[in-house]
């Protein structure tokens, strides 16, 4: 942040910035030496920008949020040490086996993980209060992008950027929560017929509803409070994965989850 700009000014430039790489698909250097080290609260504000004016100006709606940064093999590798979270908007949820274009992202990425639904508003952190307003729990994709040069980004930058969340695809079976143990639910995700990473349910914050309590907390510290219907991406639980074109990718799921699967086409498909 420079002296000749105030913090808001600087808070809305990183968001214009932001928001014109998105549209135009170009990305941009690293925002984090723009706004003051550590400032985490200017970085979602950032976002929240965004994400209002995506709603004013395209009509969205909010219909959920995501974890990310859960898995601390994934932390470790973006030099982080916390969780950080992202707005799901309308136009970024998709069906099992969707076929997306290459065309509308810069540096595609894919993670798969679990999602919760909810049935009635959050406005407790306390567990059992999470626990009740849940109403089922499915198999999910995460589809990834970051609107820099590369995805060395510091918390400030992914952050800023939403938590470089793109969208979402989720699976067909719906189960309620407690009716399997989550945290034991392993997966593998394969790019085609070649495994790429598999995990297992406890290593997103030690199990999935971590995630989602932190989530829970965080949204209420902010005054926006997770709401009957949202969906919560709970973070992923293998590794983060290139999501390379013209090739499908299926994640499997213990526990009779089932599978979910997306595909990155380099010819744009109607049924995108």
């Amino acid at each position: 942040m420079t002296d000749t700009m105030s913090r808001t000014d600087t808070i809305r430039a990183v968001a214009d910035d932001l928001y014109a790489a998105r549209a135009a698909l170009e990305p941009i250097d690293f925002i984090r030496h723009r706004l003051a080290d550590g400032d985490l609260e200017a970085a979602y504000e950032v976002s929240e920008l965004n994400t209002q004016r995506r709603e004013r100006e395209q009509g969205l709606r909010r219909v959920g949020r995501k974890v990310g940064l859960t898995n601390p093999m994934v932390q470790a590798k973006a030099g982080v040490n916390q969780p950080d979270y992202g707005i799901v908007l309308e136009d970024m949820v998709f069906e099992d086996g969707v076929v997306r274009p290459r065309s509308a992202f810069i540096k595609p990425k894919i993670e798969a993980e679990l999602a919760f639904v909810l049935k009635h508003d959050l406005l407790s952190s306390d567990l059992d209060a999470i626990v009740a307003a849940i109403d089922y729990v499915v198999p999910a994709m995460e589809l990834v992008d970051c609107r820099y040069h590369n995805y060395r980004m510091s918390i400030l930058d992914t952050v800023a950027d939403n938590a470089a969340c793109e969208g979402l695809v989720t699976g067909t079976v719906r189960r309620a929560y407690g009716e399997v143990d989550l945290d034991e639910v392993e997966m593998v995700l394969y790019r085609g017929d070649t495994e790429v990473t598999r995990g297992v349910g406890r290593n997103v914050l030690k199990g999935p509803i971590n995630a989602i309590a932190w989530l829970a907390e965080t949204s209420l510290k902010i005054g926006r409070p997770l709401l009957a219907g949202e969906i919560l991406l709970s973070g992923s639980i293998g590794m983060i994965v290139d999501w390379d074109a013209d090739v499908t990718y299926t994640a499997t799921f213990s526990h009779g989850f089932g599978s979910v699967s997306a595909t990155l086409q380099t010819k744009d498909s109607p049924h995108a």
